[in-house]
Order: structure tokens, then C-alpha cells, then sequence
């Protein structure tokens, strides 16, 4: 049957290029869009989440891919966490209907905490477990200009829960998305989407402001009946950028949030919050100063578990320095938080409010030392904090450029997960008897990771490129469930479980035609787990990851005449172990019509390979299985 559905998508992707490769010369908005950055140019892309400043792809010595935002738009993807799936080697799942599982390079779960998440470089760090919370993570499309994935530690450059990744989900300046903008969408599964912006002049600058409000139906359980988590969702936002034509520039932007997502048995939870974030910069001959600072609030409730109310501010400084063979970057971050978690029904926090505070300088130095081949790159962050005291997060890379269109990489780098609140606060409650049965510890220590990595790129043609990665990571300190008896039976969350992971990640572009592009990747791994000697924990770490060994995805791209496309998304994800998920092979498709250049009409079928299917499955909790769904969309840009 895999076999058959293979044969299938295969049919589907490469049919319509038989028209379309009749009528390339097709002048279409779809056929400009595809053609305005060929397979070369695409690999010169300027980065900014590997080391703070822009370098190009090409020459960037770090496992990094870019989604564009033409990517998002043509996937047919409607919020952020679907678009990670479009990212190389990202292991996206989701949980429910309102919560997803994201992570690079292992340790997936419904609370993955080994990436950190950026958004226009506003962290969504949550005190609570480590990561994000991606059920509130949103944005109106059309207004991102990327998504960077850098995979591999970047605590050098970002500080701690920077452990296997840092994404960096980057709009559009506000220049670029004048005028109006509306996107309606109405389906079986996301019943409806309302999405608009508007764009105006302010005196020298732009301004820009949306909205966004989403239905989403309930998926089901695995034995057919409703899961009962339909999800309700609004934001609204905000941004204002000076002029970008002189030396000093400065941005205003903020949103707000309102929701509820549906669980199978209890009432809905509610989640709500907004932040307000400003930056300032100024270019001098020899480099460029930034500040950045932010305000987060947020509000969740999770009936019979949780209530929070979560407060953090954060103020970020770097400068950099160009002299010589030597490309200097340093500067500092001051992040505090207070974080008032109220437990209901077994389920508690000791202290209930808890203050936190991180403070950390950083310095990197790009030095030249073959003009044009070899470059090295050394680093480090220095940082302390209130849970474990100083932490020290080194890293070195270099770079052979044997020729302009093929390079080799390596790495050394370390990285640390701090503490949260999950790890030294919780208190886990028997509701029979009231007594403790899990508690979190007071000396949980930071978790870390060494990496060694390599990789190599080449563009063997301008209508090819080609990018590997290799790795080998050996982390140490992971959270572990101890067992002991202190006069009673209770379970106590340590620092005695550790890992070794290896993999290999590898992407390809292929611009087959002037009207067709082809998009590629495949992700192994490896990962075993150990225990120190004097370790009782009898969970064998599967409350720490639940990882495929294989991932591979596919996108085709294609142009037809008369303003229409035809675009197909395959994903394949291999079995989890613990709990069992079976391996599964999905597609997604999407046909579309520009009836006007500012308007275009579309229909986008995503699972099309199966009626429901599971994806990420925790221990102790149902499984859910997800729809195959359609869906209309209109996009009007005026």
C-alpha cells in the first residue's frame, strides 16, 4: 500500500510539468514569483541567525535553511507552526488541535524544550517547561519575508535553551507591504480564517496593522469519536519602522492575543497575552550598534492542571566591528521574568510566584586567514542566572571555500538548557490521598550538550544545489524521574539521564524548468540513552523524547499558463517508539488561479494520503489522530 501511494504522489507531482514545461515562456504572477531568484541566487540569501549579522548562505559554516516567504504562500500553510514542516530536518508533530511537537536533531515531545524560537528576535522562551508554546505563536502571512532554521547549538550567539537549534521568524519591513491585504479561508478542518493588514506612510517611515481571527474544528480520537479540541483564536498587531535610508533606524511593533483550545475531557482552556517590542539602530563606517528590548505578558489556563500568568522583559545589546581580516561582534542580554503558576486538581507549584533573572555578555570574532578560502570563527557566551550560577557556552567553526560555489564546514560547540520551573517547582499530587508522588528539586541542574558537526555545500549547477550535515552530539545532565523513599514512596526529578545522537541531514534544490521547482530533504538519526550508575529512574527516558529515526519531505513548484499553479507538499516521518506511532506518508496539494494580479483564488487538500492519521503521541496521554481536510482560500492584495 506505501508502495502504491508513492506511485501516486509521483504521478501527481510530475504530471502537470508536462503542460507546464510546453508553455515555460508563461508570464504569469506565479511564473515571475518562481523565476525572481533562480537556484543561485536562492543560495545567496543573506542569513542573520547564525552569528547576528547577515552572511551569506554559501558562507555560513552552520547547518541553516530558510523558508521564504514564497514557500509559506504556496504550501498553502495557515499558521506558523504548520510553516516549520517546510523547514530541512525539523521534526514538526502535532498533539492536539491546538498543540505541536518541534524540534531538530531528537528529543520531541509535546513540551520540547531544545530549540529556541525567536520572533523578529523577541524570545518565546517559556519559563514554564524551556520552549514555545506554538499554539499562540501566529502571524499574518503575507507579511513574513522568512523563516531561518539554524540546527546545532547556538548558545554562543542566543544564550542558554539554544541547545539543538535557534529558529528566527523574520517579517517583511514595513516598506515592502503598503496597501491592503486580505485573506479569507473557509474548509472540513479550519472552518474559517479571517486575515487583513494595511499599510500606510508616517511622515518619513511606514506603519503597518493587522488582524487575524481562526475556527478550527475538532480532529478525533483513535477510535473515531470527536476530540472535542476545537480551536478559537484572534490577534491583532502592529508595526511602525522610521525611514531605512539613513544611518539610524528604529522600529515599533506589538500584538495581542485572545483564544481557547478544547480538550476531550474537561472544559475549554484559555490563553491570552501581547508584547510590545522597540529597536534601535545605528551604522557607523566600521560596523553597525543595535539595542533591542521587549515586554511579554501572557495567560494560560489549563483546566484541572494549571492557571499562569507569566510577565517578562528582556534587553538586548550587540555591536559590531569590522576591521581588517577580523569581523568583530559582541554585546549583552538581561532577560527577568515572574511567573505566577497556580495548580488545581493534583497538579501544584512550589513557590507559587517565582522571580527569575538571566544575565549574559558574548563576544564572536570572524577572522580571515586565506583571503576568500579559510575563515575561523571563535566564540563565547558568559552567563549567569538564578537557578545554577555561571554558565559558559563556547563554540569554534571554520570555513574552506575551495572554490565560489562549493564549501566545507566544521564545528565545536557547547550548549546548556536551564532549569525551569517544571524541573525545580512541581509538585505532583495522588488526588486520592493528597500526597506528593513527583517533585521537581532545587538542585536540577543546567542539561548540556557538546556538538561536533560538519557539512558541505556546492552548486555543481546554476539549477542545483546540494547541502549536507553530519553530526555527533553527547548531552549530559538530562532531566530524570529518580525513585525513592523518603519515609514514603515519591518520585524526584534529577539530573542522571544522558544521551549520544549522530545524523545526517541532507537538502537539495532543482530548478528543473523555468516554470518547476523541485525541493528536497532527508534527516536520519540516531539516538541511545544512559543512566548514571546510582540512577532509579524506571521510565528509561521516554518522557524525553519520542524521535523517528527517518524524516524526508518533497516540494514541487510548477507554473502553468493562464495565471494558474499547481504545488505539492510530501512529508514521510518514520516510527516513533515510545509510545508506538506508526510511520506515515502524507501530501498535500494546491491548486491555484490568479483571476487579477492582485487576486488569486485557490483549493488545498492537506493528508490526502489517509482519512486520519496519528502523529505525535505522549505517555499518559490519548492519542489523536488527524483529519484529511480541504479548503478555499482567497488572497486579495490592493
Amino acid at each position: 500500500m506505501v508502495h502504491t501511494r508513492l506511485v501516486v504522489f509521483l504521478l501527481v507531482l510530475c504530471c502537470p510539468a508536462i503542460s507546464g514545461a510546453a508553455r515555460s515562456e508563461d508570464q504569469s504572477p506565479q511564473a515571475q514569483d518562481l523565476k525572481r531568484l533562480s537556484i543561485e541566487e536562492l543560495a545567496s540569501v543573506d542569513v542573520t541567525s547564525v552569528s547576528r549579522r547577515p552572511e551569506r548562505i554559501s558562507q555560513t559554516a552552520a547547518a541553516v535553511s530558510v523558508v521564504r516567504n514564497e514557500d509559506i504562500h504556496r504550501a498553502g500553510v495557515l499558521i506558523l507552526a504548520e510553516a516549520m514542516r517546510l523547514a530541512d530536518a525539523v521534526d514538526v508533530a502535532r498533539v492536539n488541535g491546538g498543540a505541536w511537537g518541534v524540534s531538530a536533531r531528537g528529543f520531541n515531545i509535546n513540551t520540547a524544550n531544545k530549540l529556541l524560537v525567536l520572533v523578529d528576535g523577541r524570545s518565546t522562551y517559556s519559563s514554564l517547561f524551556g520552549g514555545t508554546f506554538w499554539d499562540v505563536q501566529d502571524a499574518f502571512l503575507e507579511d513574513l519575508d522568512r523563516i531561518e532554521v539554524v540546527r546545532g547549538p547556538g548558545g554562543t550567539i542566543w544564550g542558554a535553551n539554544a541547545v539543538n537549534g535557534v529558529i528566527n521568524i523574520i517579517s517583511k519591513p514595513v516598506a515592502d507591504t503598503q496597501g491592503a491585504a486580505l485573506t479569507l479561508v473557509g474548509g472540513s478542518s479550519d472552518r474559517a480564517i479571517v486575515a487583513g493588514r494595511y499599510g500606510g506612510r508616517a511622515g518619513a517611515g511606514h506603519y503597518r496593522v493587522y488582524g487575524k481571527y481562526r475556527m478550527r474544528e475538532p480532529q478525533a480520537l483513535l477510535n473515531g469519536t470527536s476530540a472535542h479540541d476545537d480551536v478559537r483564536f484572534g490577534q491583532a498587531g502592529f508595526r511602525v519602522d522610521s525611514s531605512q535610508s539613513g544611518r539610524t533606524r528604529w522600529s515599533l511593533w506589538g500584538d495581542i492575543y485572545r483564544g481557547t483550545n478544547g480538550f476531550p475531557d474537561r472544559p475549554d482552556g484559555d490563553v491570552a497575552g501581547g508584547n510590545f517590542v522597540g529597536r534601535w539602530s545605528r551604522g557607523t563606517p566600521s560596523g553597525e550598534f543595535a539595542i533591542q528590548a521587549f515586554y511579554d505578558r501572557s495567560y494560560r489556563k489549563v483546566p484541572q492542571q494549571f492557571e499562569e500568568t507569566r510577565h517578562a522583559g528582556e534587553v538586548d545589546a550587540q555591536q559590531r566591528l569590522m576591521k581588517g581580516r577580523h569581523d568583530l561582534i559582541f554585546g549583552g542580554t538581561a532577560r527577568a521574568y515572574r511567573s505566577d503558576d497556580l495548580g488545581t486538581a493534583g497538579f501544584r507549584f512550589e513557590p507559587q510566584v517565582r522571580d527569575g533573572w538571566n544575565v549574559n555578555a558574548f563576544v564572536q570574532d570572524e577572522l580571515e586567514l586565506v583571503p576568500t578560502r579559510i575563515f575561523v570563527v571563535v566564540g563565547s557566551k558568559f552567563g549567569r542566572n538564578n537557578f545554577t550560577g555561571l554558565e559558559v557556552q563556547p563554540s569554534a567553526r571554520i570555513r574552506y571555500q575551495p572554490s565560489a560555489h562549493q564549501m566545507v564546514w566544521a564545528a565545536l560547540s557547547r550548549a546548556v538548557r536551564l532549569p525551569t520551573r517544571f524541573d525545580n517547582d512541581i509538585r505532583l499530587l495522588n488526588p486520592a490521598t493528597g500526597a506528593i508522588v513527583l517533585t521537581g528539586s532545587d538542585d536540577f541542574q543546567s542539561e548540556s550538550v557538546l556538538a561536533i558537526e560538519g557539512g558541505y555545500r556546492i552548486l555543481p549547477h546554476p539549477r542545483l544545489s546540494i547541502d549536507a550535515a553530519v553530526y555527533t552530539n553527547r548531552y549530559d545532565d538530562l532531566r530524570s524521574q529518580e525513585f525513592r523513599i523518603t519515609p514514603s514512596p515519591i518520585f524526584v526529578l534529577d539530573n542522571q539521564l544522558n544521551a549520544r545522537t549522530s545524523g545526517v541531514e541532507i537538502a537539495s534544490g532543482v530548478q528543473v524548468a523555468p516554470n518547476w521547482r523541485l525541493h528536497g530533504s532527508y534527516t536520519w538519526l540516531h539516538k541511545t540513552v544512559t543512566f548514571d550508575a546510582r540512577s532509579t529512574d524506571p521510565t528509561g527516558g521516554v518522557f524525553e523524547g519520542n524521535d523517528p529515526s527517518h524524516l524526508m519531505s518533497a516540494r514541487s513548484y510548477i507554473d502553468l499558463p493562464h495565471g494558474l499553479a499547481f504545488d505539492t507538499v510530501f512529508r514521510f516521518t518514520g516510527r516513533r517508539p515510545a509510545p508506538v506511532v506508526p510511520k506515515y506518508a502524507e501530501v498535500d496539494l494546491r491548486a491555484a488561479w490568479s483571476v487579477r494580479p492582485e487576486w488569486e483564488l485557490s483549493i488545498i487538500g492537506q493528508n490526502l494520503l489517509h482519512d486520519r492519521h496519528e502523529e505525535l503521541a505522549s505517555p499518559n496521554t490519548p492519542p489523536f489522530a488527524f483529519r484529511r481536510s480541504v479548503f478555499a482560500r482567497s488572497v486579495w492584495r490592493f
